[in-house]
């Protein structure tokens, strides 16, 4: 009898423990989650609706991704930031948990003091396009059967590797930045051929344009559709520069323009006079030079979404600082073709001369092409008329 009462009572206490667990909040959400893709998880947990109306569910996921994805130069992610965007940055990082994707960064190099002069031993090359970062160096240039190619090639190297990338046949790059992975982001717009005088050209009629980027193996890793960004009112730029953030930077006169991760145009801002160009410092800010009247080069550092006046006056020079980069020890590293290489620790500091003009190996027009490596080294192109090519390493950095 007392055995049948004990059985009976656990009976009751299990219906009992069932029933309590079945209306405990959250039960049946936690069910439903269960049974939802990682992609209506992200949706689930988001504000994603202002905006939104009317997209896809992948396009929905998208937008939440590059809403999490702070822009470099345009907000202030440092410790200034309020509370409510610190709420609202570590809410993204909730939400986005293990799935969430980062560039990884590059190991920094040691800074290197070698000195290196490297004679190109490939197929002879017309340079269209070059660029240095990282450790990579990339080319865009013309072979002798006529034919265009994109190459790369480690620091020192001395024959470039061909890719196969190629966003059509009537696309050309018409600009290229490497990153700190060393990966180059290629800027391409359409060309439609035509004769003048029995000469064949490449007409730009900005129809078409793309930005490639390219791993550090050849590889394509994505292509963003940039042509409702470019057009014949507009011109093609002379400088191109990309961020930590996946921001591409370009100028149109006396505008620095900006272009956002996804293709769209982002923020347009006015500087002090025509831009000459364009870089990014150690800190992953944004720097430009412009000339102002009577010829002055000043340096301007994009803060809060405007251009602010960095230093008085850059050393004057035949040729325009054109070469911003971000140094090993200073913030910038500032390349001229005519002056040498100035060291630039931040706003307001005059410059230190890390190599002068007449210490250049080359200077002037026989530079062909340039770019500051990882390791703190200069690197510059210097093709002969018979279409020699060589490569001189200078050391910048310390």
């Amino acid at each position: 009898m007392r055995g049948s009462l004990l059985a009976g009572t656990a009976i009751l206490m299990v219906v009992l423990v069932i029933l309590f667990l079945k209306k405990l909040p959250g039960k049946e959400a936690e069910e439903q989650e269960a049974q939802l893709t990682p992609g209506q998880k992200l949706l689930e947990g988001s504000a994603l609706e202002e905006g939104t109306a009317g997209l896809t569910l992948g396009q929905k996921i998208r937008t939440e991704l590059e809403r999490q994805i702070p822009s470099a130069g345009w907000q202030d992610s440092g410790p200034e930031a309020s509370g409510e965007e610190a709420e609202g940055m570590q809410e993204g990082e909730r939400q986005e948990g293990e799935s969430r994707e980062e560039i990884p960064a590059a190991a920094s190099p040691e800074v290197s003091d070698r000195e290196a002069t490297v004679s190109y031993a490939g197929e002879a090359f017309i340079k269209s396009l070059f660029a240095a970062g990282g450790e990579m160096l990339w080319l865009y240039g013309v072979k002798d059967d006529g034919n265009f190619f994109l190459g790369y090639m480690g620091q020192e190297g001395d024959v470039f590797q061909e890719t196969e990338v190629s966003p059509g046949a009537d696309m050309r790059a018409f600009h290229m930045a490497v990153d700190r992975q060393g990966r180059c982001h290629v800027l391409w717009m359409s060309v439609q051929k035509e004769t003048v005088d029995g000469r064949e050209f490449d007409r730009l009629t900005f129809d078409r344009s793309c930005i490639t980027i390219v791993d550090s193996s050849g590889k394509t890793e994505k292509e963003i559709q940039v042509s409702d960004v470019f057009s014949e009112e507009q011109g093609r730029p002379f400088c191109f520069v990309v961020d930590e953030a996946g921001n591409y930077y370009f100028e149109n006169g006396m505008q620095l323009v900006q272009i956002l991760p996804d293709g769209t145009l982002g923020r347009t801002v006015s500087c002090a006079g025509p831009i000459c160009g364009i870089g990014m410092g150690k800190s992953g800010s944004i720097y430009c030079s412009s000339e102002r009247e009577g010829g002055a080069t000043v340096l301007e550092k994009l803060e809060e979404g405007e251009l602010r006046l960095c230093s008085a006056e850059l050393p004057g020079a035949n040729a325009s600082y054109a070469g911003i980069y971000a140094g090993t020890d200073t913030e910038l590293l500032l390349l001229n073709k005519d002056s040498g290489i100035f060291a630039v620790q931040d706003c307001g500091d005059n410059g230190e001369i890390r190599v002068s003009g007449t210490e250049m190996p080359v200077s002037g027009e026989k530079i062909g092409g340039y770019g500051i490596l990882a390791d703190g080294r200069a690197c510059i192109l210097s093709q002969t008329e018979g279409k020699e090519t060589v490569f001189y390493y200078i050391p910048a950095g310390r």
